[in-house]
């Protein structure tokens, strides 16, 4: 990915492509001026140049728009090459090291303003995946994981950050969320996965998750922040699927801790 990247990079794109054609358009110019000149050495200069400029004309102008249309094509999919290497190829969200250093910029804050917390994390484990591979096969479990993610993106508010942690975990960072917000998105999540139709092989598989959430309210790496939500996560046990921590204290002063 990195030598794609590298291969479409944007520098000089442009201009190389509209130098390219220039250049072929003068050379062109210039072997019609010395054509004109070999057949007939008597022909002024002046009408040998007007020749000439009207063949450089005449081929630079398509050339050039033909140059700027492949200059665009480079950079749109150089821009795809970028966003592929940022996504997960299955489910369409940020890979592991996007939505980690993602995170990493607001968990590492120095300073917010009075009250207000840094955002929430969400580590959201999907249970199902190894029996549905088990009982129907790889390809189900990977259309359950693909599934769950796009209810979960179509959950979220514009601004969060939702990304695939590993193979059956998805990481869901709320900018700014605190109690009341993070509870509201995460139920919504919960009535949106459990609610999926769901049809391996015919057969209705309802689907659950299970999730872990830290409220942050103090700088934090994101390391630390994900094994919080990780521990956070393992506590979760039958209709009580999420559980809530907090890093740094609770953001609002004698604020209950969330259950």
């Amino acid at each position: 990915m990195r030598d794609l990247q590298e291969t479409f990079s944007p520098r000089g794109t442009t201009a190389t492509w509209l130098a390219g054609g220039g250049a072929a358009a003068l050379g062109l110019g210039l072997a019609v001026s010395a054509i004109a000149n070999a057949v007939s050495p008597t022909a002024s200069v002046t009408g040998s140049t007007i020749l000439a400029g009207v063949a450089a004309l005449v081929v630079a102008l398509p050339l050039l728009y033909v140059c700027s249309r492949m200059a665009n094509r480079v950079e749109l999919l150089r821009r795809e090459v970028q966003r592929l290497g940022q996504r997960d190829g299955l489910t369409a969200c940020l890979n592991e090291p996007t939505f980690s250093a993602l995170v990493e910029t607001y968990a590492g804050r120095r300073t917010v303003e009075d009250g207000a917390t840094r955002g929430t994390i969400l580590l959201i484990h999907l249970d199902d995946i190894p029996v549905v591979n088990d009982r129907f096969g790889y390809s189900w479990g990977n259309e359950a994981l693909a599934r769950v993610a796009g209810a979960i993106r179509g959950t979220v508010r514009q601004g969060d950050i939702v990304g695939r942690i590993s193979g059956n975990q998805f990481g869901v960072f709320l900018p700014g969320a605190g109690e009341a917000d993070a509870r509201g998105v995460a139920n919504r999540i919960h009535d949106n996965v459990t609610g999926l139709d769901f049809f391996p092989a015919g057969v209705r598989y309802p689907l659950s998750i299970r999730a872990g959430a830290v409220i942050l309210a103090d700088q934090a790496k994101f390391d630390d922040l994900l094994k919080t939500a990780a521990d956070t996560l393992e506590t979760t046990r039958g209709e009580d699927w999420i559980r809530y921590a907090s890093m740094g204290g609770w953001p609002q002063e004698g604020a209950a801790k969330l259950q």
